[in-house]
């Protein structure tokens, strides 16, 4: 068996196509690569050896009790899953808590929502699936490599995403309980869609693709929904911030609307307005960051909401600043 490094070169490329699709979609609050990328390197090194690891000696322990085709129906439907998306999960909870820490002392939430989950969840699906497809085409070929990519490229990403919603909801939450108990909820929802999947996978064969499309399409469902509720929240929180000066009612027009402030950002790169739409991109960004911190500070009404809250205002004032100098001079 072998596997030519183009055709790894072109699983690679295509999976940072679906990593930057996914964060592309992400349309009110773009996630930072600077915690995006790590989230996908854990997922590619460090989940992919822990899980080859436990995995392994699961299976040449099983094996040796019961054969080797029940050990590898064994390890595939009880042993993977819980193995692999609790390391996974890992990387998720460690992003949190950086981005929760940054947010404590810039007043800036990273990590966040439904939607943040998603991102973070798939860009540590995404490592783990390129690096186990790897690992599975040197020991089964280059078919073997070319079907898991074309047709099981987002699985990873789909089991992960369910952890990532779980930790991305825990701000969004005011009871301590339910604090501890969504993350725990995400990640049984991952182990079991992922045991579901290989069940199905092992017994049905390609009818887990099938399976997997429609989870695609009920995470789809998902982000629209998500995505037509943080347009609400920007339109309800700012509303109140044109009248007290922070933003403008032109601004405030734009801003829950993805398509009227991409227009507004394209009229501007085409006439030239180069330092203009990067001042005013670092504005809106701004206001739609105190959007969601006054949300969540309505839902949590904390000392430390309330200061993000002060922060961010203060900020999107001083950035307003900023620009009206550049435009001036």
């Amino acid at each position: 068996m072998s596997l030519s490094a183009s055709l790894v070169g072109i699983g690679i490329v295509q999976t940072v196509l679906y990593l930057l699709f996914v964060r592309f979609i992400d349309l009110y609050e773009r996630e930072s690569l600077r915690y995006v990328i790590p989230v996908f390197i854990w997922g590619f090194a460090v989940a992919t050896t822990i899980s080859l690891v436990f995995n392994t000696i699961a299976s040449i322990t099983i094996s040796s009790l019961v054969g080797n085709q029940a050990a590898s129906f064994v390890t595939a439907v009880f042993v993977a899953p819980p193995v692999e998306e609790t390391a996974k999960g890992l990387a998720l909870l460690i992003a949190f808590l950086i981005a929760y820490a940054a947010a404590r002392r810039r007043g800036l939430v990273e990590f966040a929502g439904v939607m943040d989950g998603i991102v973070y969840g798939s860009a540590v699906g995404f490592g783990f699936a390129i690096a186990e497809d790897i690992l599975y085409g040197l020991q089964f070929g280059s078919e073997t490599f070319v079907v898991r990519r074309v047709f099981g490229g987002f699985a990873h990403a789909a089991f992960a995403s369910l952890t990532g919603i779980g930790i991305g909801l825990i701000p969004w939450v005011r009871s301590p309980l339910l604090k501890v108990l969504l993350p725990l909820v995400g990640l049984t929802g991952a182990i079991l869609l992922h045991a579901a999947f290989n069940f199905t996978a092992t017994t049905f064969g390609p009818v887990a693709y099938v399976v997997l499309f429609f989870v695609i399409l009920l995470y789809i469902v998902i982000i629209m929904l998500w995505l037509w509720m943080e347009r609400r929240v920007i339109r309800e929180e700012l509303r109140e911030e044109v009248g007290a000066g922070t933003i403008t009612a032109e601004e405030y027009r734009i801003l829950p609307s993805y398509f009227r402030k991409t227009g507004y950002y394209l009229g501007l790169i085409f006439t030239g307005r180069f330092g203009t739409w990067s001042r005013a991109r670092k504005v809106h960004g701004a206001a739609v960051d105190l959007a969601v911190s006054k949300r969540l500070a309505r839902r949590a009404d904390t000392a430390g909401r309330r200061d993000r809250v002060l922060a961010l205002r203060s900020k999107v004032g001083r950035l307003r600043g900023e620009a009206a100098l550049g435009t001036a001079t």
